[in-house]
């Protein structure tokens, strides 16, 4: 469903998504400034393996037709319930770590 913003929100939207992408170009700390699609089979997959060994869902899993852990995690992690950090190593040689939750929320900020 999509909502239609007045003009300050979408120019207050604009400015936001301006100001996260100037922060992470400038310090490259989010860049790129979304998750990858590796980063995201790895949290998906590191959250199956969690259910697999006996973890609580943090999802109502009646409504899934089918229970399996992929399955559970992957609609764990578009319902942005998982509290994961994302490692990534910039070409320097430094290592950054990121809130999942965050680059959840850029995202979504970029697509809106």
């Amino acid at each position: 469903m999509e909502t239609k913003l007045s003009p300050p929100e979408l120019v207050e939207r604009i400015e936001k998504i301006i100001q996260l992408l100037k922060k992470a170009l400038a310090d490259r700390t989010l860049y790129p400034p979304r998750l990858t699609k590796y980063e995201v089979a790895r949290v998906v997959a590191a959250r199956a393996l969690q259910l697999a060994m006996g973890a609580q869902p943090l999802i109502d899993v009646s409504s899934l037709e089918n229970k399996d852990p992929v399955l559970i995690a992957l609609e764990e992690f578009r319902q942005g319930k998982l509290n994961f950090s994302i490692v990534r190593q910039l070409p320097d040689g430094k290592t950054i770590k990121l809130e999942l939750k965050d680059l959840m929320e850029l995202e979504k900020l970029l697509r809106a």
